[in-house]
């Protein structure tokens, strides 16, 4: 079986043909959302837009570094609390914070992979062995995405294919996923930012801006 090469970010994916022949057809695929091209222009294309993605707009406002930090801390307040305790909370989570899209940008500018100004909408995604440290890195505290509990159980976000993941009647990620049929992969963690609005009978428009964390967590014991 012909490996996998990677260069400069691109994941080569040969496939092997069904019948013989004299050619070999290639993939290329983004190491981010896993989106497939059929030639390597078309990968480059992709990345190309994304890029403009991250770079700083004038209509953002620039926050003080303290506001950042402190906001940082906020968030990770709310993702360490949906990671209970209880063997039946395990599974899907949904964490929703208030946030202005300047505080979004803030934190995670160049981490952005889809952007729509028509919809108010932004999706960075995370996952592999490199997520658990890119996260920390961007939100400045290095436990996160664990926590710990009495008789040395730890809760965690899942970033990766475990190999000890274990069967269906084992491990409640697997039967979280099969009984809500999320959109969002067992070992990723998608962040989006939406922007809500509400009209009353007399047209008076409220709006609101939210960052949601969507991910799978799971326990293990101190090892």
């Amino acid at each position: 079986m012909n490996r996998s090469e990677v260069s400069n970010g691109i994941v080569s994916l040969p496939i092997t043909p069904t019948t013989p022949t004299t050619t070999i057809d290639s993939r290329f695929e983004c190491n981010v959302c896993r989106k497939l091209f059929k030639k390597k222009s078309g990968l480059t294309r992709h990345l190309n837009i994304v890029k403009k993605y991250n770079i700083s707009r004038s209509d953002l406002d620039i926050l003080p570094e303290n506001t950042i930090q402190q906001f940082k801390c906020i968030l990770v307040y709310y993702i360490r609390k949906k990671l209970p305790r209880s063997y039946k909370q395990l599974g899907k989570q949904t964490v929703s914070v208030p946030a202005t899209e300047s505080q979004f940008y803030a934190v995670f500018k160049n981490h952005i992979h889809y952007y729509s100004a028509r919809r108010g909408f932004y999706k960075c995604m995370f996952c592999g062995v490199s997520a658990n440290q890119i996260l920390a890195n961007i939100l400045d505290i290095q436990e996160w995405a664990v926590k710990f509990y009495e008789q040395q159980q730890r809760t965690y976000i899942v970033l990766c294919d475990d190999a000890n993941i274990g069967s269906d009647d084992e491990n409640p990620i697997l039967r979280a996923t099969k009984k809500c049929k999320s959109k969002y992969k067992c070992w990723q963690l998608v962040v989006e930012w939406k922007q809500q609005k509400n009209i009353d009978f007399n047209g008076n428009l409220t709006q609101a801006g939210h960052i949601y964390f969507h991910f799978f967590n799971s326990q293990a014991m101190i090892q």
